[in-house]
Order: C-alpha cells, then sequence, then structure tokens
C-alpha cells in the first residue's frame, strides 16, 4: 500500500504530527503546497492534517479539490488544535462544519493537541486568541473549564501540548485498514 501525510501548518505542530505519522507508517510527509492531483494518484491511503484557526481547518477546502474523486482510497483527516482532544466531542463541531456532506463517510477524523506558540503568532492570531480568553473570562469561576482556566492563567505564554501519543489511534486504524 501507499501512503502518503499531506498538511498545511502554520507554527509548527500539524508538521511534527505528519512526521511523526510518516515515521511510524514507513511513509512520506509532503506539504499541501508541494501536491498536485496527479501527485496523490499513485497512494491507495491519504492522510491530511490541518490546524485549526477560527474554526476552520488549514488548507482543507485546497485539499479536497487536488484530492479530486479519490474513489478506492482510505482517506483520513487530522486536525490539530488547542482545545483536549479527550473532550467529548471537542473537534466534532468543527469536523460538520469543515466537510461537505458528500466526503462526509470517505474520512476517518482524528484530533490532537498542538502547541501555543504565542510567540511565533503573527498579529491577527494573538488577536484572534483574545477571543477564547475573553469568553473564559465572562464565565463565573465555577463553570469554568480546565480549558478556560489555562486561556486565562496562560495568555501570551507558549505552550507545548503536542504529544506521539495522540498519532497511536490514526496510525492503528490506518494499519487495520491496509492489512
Amino acid at each position: 500500500m501507499n501512503i502518503v501525510v499531506v498538511y498545511t501548518s502554520k507554527y509548527g505542530s500539524t508538521e511534527k504530527y505528519a512526521h511523526w505519522i510518516a515515521e511510524a507508517l514507513g511513509c512520506n510527509a509532503k506539504k499541501l503546497s508541494e501536491v498536485s492531483s496527479k501527485d496523490l494518484l499513485m497512494y491507495d491511503v491519504i492522510i491530511y492534517g490541518g490546524g485549526l484557526y477560527a474554526s476552520g481547518i488549514s488548507g482543507f477546502k485546497k485539499f479536497l479539490k487536488i484530492l479530486g474523486t479519490a474513489d478506492n482510497k482510505t482517506l483520513a483527516l487530522y486536525m490539530v488544535g488547542l482545545t483536549n482532544p479527550e473532550e467529548q466531542g471537542a473537534y466534532t463541531e468543527i469536523a460538520d462544519k469543515n466537510i461537505p456532506p458528500e466526503w462526509k463517510n470517505r474520512f476517518e477524523i482524528f484530533a490532537f493537541r498542538g502547541d501555543q506558540q504565542f510567540s511565533r503568532m503573527s498579529a491577527l492570531h494573538k488577536i484572534m486568541m483574545r477571543v477564547p480568553k475573553s469568553m473564559a473570562e465572562k464565565k463565573p469561576p465555577e463553570q469554568r473549564t480546565e480549558e478556560d482556566r489555562m486561556f486565562i492563567e496562560n495568555f501570551g505564554e507558549d505552550l507545548f501540548f503536542s504529544n506521539k501519543a495522540y498519532i497511536l489511534p490514526l496510525v492503528e486504524y490506518i494499519k487495520n485498514t491496509t492489512i
């Protein structure tokens, strides 16, 4: 089976996961900007990874255009965000908003927690990060989640949540599907 990991990464977490997945599966990881429709024809399994920004999956729309119909291919999507993927339904709504109806049953979906590298963020992303902080601050203290407290207490700091263990379910899924 020919497998490829395609990704879009702005600050490095999604790329880090792409390389970990590629290493675990013995395949290549490629930036979306380096991939064409013709390139993807040679793969049986295509994994796409994108970071989450304002409830969108970075590069995913472009990826779908390049992907074409993808008949007879195994497809997986991993999203990287700051929300703890172990929180029930944390990424379900985002996946529902971003995956067009005709693709919904084609992708196996995974969520990984990334890093908050505030020191590397663009001015726009720093401003965008104020929204969840502000929303968290407006909640009564007893209603704040662990994530709310994290945004309030660590705003403006670099936080590192990437963990190689997050890739294990995706790797197992691919291995079990390609046997």
